[in-house]
Parts: structure tokens; C-alpha cells; sequence
């Protein structure tokens, strides 16, 4: 009997080394307890996603509900694998983030660094985009509050540099951003920095706003330099698109706390545009605003005075960042609320 018992006690003690010894078994990867969805809500996560365009130049942001699976960020790359992309996304002309025949030999997550193992498949995509491919994989585990950095291994190995030259020696973070743009002027800079601005680019269904990282000179007032950045519009030749006329030009900003109050001047109301492009010019503000540290609420005038659009066309006096935005719902439609 007391030999059982000793030989009970020794296993028990190597359990967790035992179970220790897989790592690409299991993906650790729990999101904290306010990340789980609601018991009603069970069987949906909203997550997002970041697909390249149809030529693989811009990334975007896209959330949509998924099933809900213990190892949720593994499951989520498998949703973005060509042939398993969602209809609704699919739709919409965007290009799976990894290519045909990509699998998933382990992830998994330890103080914030995620390592994503896969098969040498994954090396198959458009090698003169390759920083879309690779930082909308970055991005897309980034989303979850306990990943900030990725780790690239294939077959177990780390590829050192990428088929496109991509150094791939450190794991990835946001840092560097996406999108990525280089402003005139920031080559007759000593210093540069880089700002986050938001701008839309037209789908086959509807049009998503999508986060530009411009390098640039630095300045002293990182707000007024960031709403002369977005009013500048998109780089040359780009597909992205600004909802903010042309012809307005900025007067003054002024920051009390965590609000800004922004003086345009010009005429923010397009030709033809209603309640649409009312609604995409505050969210454009609202996003790469409250990209700022610090900036929550955004207030709005022109010429003095609370922007006028068309009759019937509402736009309110002060805003925040918008609680929901490029949400694609089960029937392929894109929501923005507030």
C-alpha cells in the first residue's frame, strides 16, 4: 500500500513537467476575464482583423464575429486563411492575410510575446508587399490584450530575414506602425516621428477607415501637426480616400485636458454629401485624434461656429472615439456607431 501511495505522489509531481514538455500542443493564449464574452453572448466574439487590399498595398481594419473556442487567437488566423475567409470579408475584395496551404504548428503566449510556428507555406504570399502580410499578422494578434509583441518561427525555426528582405531576428510589435507613409518634409528633418492618421478606402460594399502611419518632422504641437497631416490628405497615388473637402484649412487648435477644440476654416459640408459623410468626417477626426495620449473628446468649429451641413443632417458639438467601427455583420454590412 505504501508503495502505491509513493508511486501515486511521484506521478502527481511530474504531471505539470509531463504536460510542460508540448510546447506547440496547447495555445495558452486566454484572453482576461473582461475579454470572455457574456454568457448570453457565448457563442460570437467580435475580433479584428487586418486583410491586405486586392493589391496588397493597404491593410485593413476589419471586425467580425466568430465563434467562440478556448485558444481564440489561433482560431482567429485560421479564419483568415485563403479558402476559409469568411463570405461577408470575401466579399468585400479584400485578400486573405495567409496564403493557400498555411498551417498553424503552434502558438503560443508568455508575457505578452506570442509565438506563431508555421509551415513553409506561409512564405508564399506577394513577397513585394510582404510588410502588408507581415504586420497584418502582427496587428491582427496584437488586438488581444495579451499579446504585444509576435514571433515568426517556420518549421520550428526562426527565418532570420524574410523572403522580402523583412528582418524577422526580433519579434514584431506595432511600433513602426502600418500603412506606412513618409511625409515630404521628413527628410529635411533632424528629427522625425511618426503619426497615426485615419483615412477610408472604398471596398466593393462600403467604405472602411484605415490607419496611415506617417513619418514626419518633429514639432512641438504634435496635435496641430497631426490635423495638418490628415488634412493634407493620403500620399499621391494612393487608394485611400479623405472625407474632409479639400479646401478646409486648419485656424487654431486648443487643448484643455483631455479635450480638443479645432477651428477649421472653409466649408466642411461636400457637394451632395448627407448624413454619410457628415458621420465619416467626425469619425475620421474622432480616430486619429484620440490616437493622440491624452486626447478623448473633440470639439469641432468653423469658422467659429458648429459645422453646418445640409438640413436634416446632424453632427454633434463635441465627440469621442466611435465605439464600434468597420464591423461587418453576418449580412456583409459595415457599421460605424457611436
Amino acid at each position: 500500500m505504501r508503495k502505491a501511495m509513493v508511486f501515486m505522489v511521484l506521478l502527481l509531481g511530474l504531471m505539470p513537467l509531463l504536460s510542460g514538455c508540448s510546447l506547440w500542443e496547447q495555445d495558452v493564449t486566454e484572453p482576461p476575464p473582461e475579454d470572455r464574452p457574456s454568457q448570453e453572448d457565448f457563442q460570437s466574439r467580435e475580433t479584428v482583423f487586418y486583410f491586405p487590399d486586392a493589391s496588397g498595398r493597404i491593410v485593413v481594419p476589419v471586425c467580425f464575429g466568430i465563434p467562440w473556442q478556448e485558444g481564440i487567437a489561433r482560431a482567429t488566423l485560421s479564419y483568415a486563411m485563403e479558402g476559409k475567409v469568411p463570405q461577408e470579408i470575401s466579399a468585400l475584395g479584400l485578400s486573405p492575410l495567409l496564403p493557400a496551404g498555411t498551417e498553424i504548428l503552434g502558438l503560443t503566449v508568455s508575457d505578452g510575446l506570442a509565438r506563431v510556428d508555421f509551415n513553409n507555406a506561409f512564405l508564399n504570399y506577394d513577397i513585394s508587399n510582404e510588410r502588408s502580410y507581415i504586420y497584418g499578422l502582427v496587428f491582427t494578434l496584437t488586438e488581444f490584450p495579451t499579446i504585444n509583441r509576435v514571433e515568426i518561427l517556420i518549421d520550428g525555426n526562426n527565418p532570420v530575414v524574410l523572403p522580402g528582405g523583412t528582418v524577422a531576428l526580433e519579434p514584431f510589435d506595432r511600433e513602426k506602425g502600418l500603412n506606412l507613409e513618409v511625409a515630404d518634409a521628413a527628410g529635411e528633418s533632424e528629427q522625425t516621428e511618426r503619426v497615426v492618421l485615419y483615412y477610408l478606402y472604398q471596398t466593393a460594399q462600403d467604405a472602411f477607415f484605415v490607419p496611415v502611419t506617417r513619418v514626419v518632422g518633429k514639432v512641438d504641437n504634435v496635435v496641430e501637426q497631426v490635423i495638418e497631416e490628415l488634412l493634407d490628405g493620403p500620399a499621391p497615388g494612393s487608394p485611400l480616400f479623405s472625407a474632409i473637402p479639400r479646401n478646409v484649412s486648419l485656424d487654431s487648435v486648443n487643448v484643455q485636458g483631455n479635450k480638443v477644440t479645432v477651428r477649421l476654416a472653409g466649408s466642411l459640408s461636400p457637394a451632395g454629401g448627407g448624413q454619410l459623410s457628415a458621420d465619416q468626417i467626425r469619425d475620421q477626426l474622432a480616430l486619429t485624434l484620440t490616437e493622440i495620449p491624452g486626447i478623448m473628446e473633440i470639439e469641432v468649429l468653423v469658422s467659429g461656429h458648429a459645422p453646418q451641413f445640409g438640413a436634416g443632417i446632424s453632427f454633434p458639438s463635441s465627440f469621442g472615439r466611435p465605439k464600434k467601427w468597420n464591423y461587418v455583420s453576418s449580412g456583409g454590412h459595415v457599421d460605424s456607431l457611436n
